[in-house]
């Protein structure tokens, strides 16, 4: 029986045109609003996208548990007798391999080496897309550092006596803020919108729809944990979090993250007393 051999992309893409340059910034401006929304989720919207994420995933439908910030959502999980059983194992790593990795080799696949690399500098660092020199350091133009602080402040929050034998850990890893992947996001809106490449529908349909829907999110095999978005989000001039003398990030609650340029403050929050 002959071999099959897997379909190549028909062609390879080696410089943009003059008129595609031009509807770059289009692109960045859409999904850098896209990774700044503030507004509450609407939860029918969110379990759909769920189910959609788990099924092009090849998991079963989980059960889809609502909270107000990922804190309280954590604390509300440990209670659950059994409740690494309860959840199942992370799928975070499965997730991104399975959509976001596969969707960008597709894309990379259809373009010359270093027009991906520059086309994906030119989205983060349009000011100055090359190598950062003391003169022209690169500023990103989407927000960075949410994931990252709000990862540093669940630990610090969950280093206490009560949860001293709890892996902790397996959750703090497990966070997945969709709207991180704003960046890729354009990569691959502008790829297939403007630059017509081929991809699979399904899930760049999957990840257009986690990004601008979704809060923070917690991927487990049989229970996806799902945050709200925070009402507020403040940045310096580099687009890093930050906040003078106020939380950079706060949730309706009033739970917040304090973060100077990027890098979590050990300080105290004010923490609703439910918390």
């Amino acid at each position: 029986m002959p071999r099959r051999t897997q379909k190549m992309p028909h062609r390879l893409i080696t410089m943009l045109t003059e008129e595609q340059e031009t509807a770059l910034p289009h692109y960045r401006n859409k999904w850098r609003s896209i990774a700044l929304l503030t507004e509450p989720i609407n939860e029918e919207k969110v379990a759909d996208v769920i189910k959609a994420t788990y099924a092009i995933s090849n998991y079963a439908e989980p059960e889809i548990l609502f909270y107000v910030n990922p804190l309280e959502a954590i604390k509300q999980i440990l209670t659950i007798r059994n409740f690494e059983i309860y959840i199942g194992h992370q799928i975070r790593c499965k997730f991104r391999k399975r959509i976001i990795d596969h969707l960008q080799h597709v894309i990379q696949r259809q373009l010359d080496a270093d027009l991906f690399t520059r086309l994906r500098n030119q989205i983060q660092f349009p000011e100055f897309p090359y190598y950062p020199t003391e003169d022209q350091p690169q500023v990103s133009f989407f927000p960075i550092g949410v994931e990252r602080c709000t990862e540093s402040q669940l630990l610090a929050d969950l280093n206490r006596p009560e949860f001293e034998f709890t892996n902790i850990y397996q959750f703090s890893q497990t966070l997945f803020r969709p709207a991180e992947a704003s960046i890729w996001g354009c990569m691959f809106d502008f790829c297939i919108s403007v630059l017509k490449l081929q991809h699979d529908q399904q899930k760049w349909r999957v990840l257009q729809d986690l990004i601008q829907e979704c809060g923070f999110i917690f991927l487990f095999e049989k229970v996806c944990i799902v945050c709200e978005r925070p009402c507020k989000l403040m940045f310096d001039s580099d687009n890093q979090l930050h906040g003078e003398g106020e939380p950079a990030l706060r949730f309706t609650d009033g739970y917040g993250i304090n973060a100077r340029h990027g890098v979590l403050e050990q300080f105290a929050n004010e923490f609703p007393a439910s918390l």
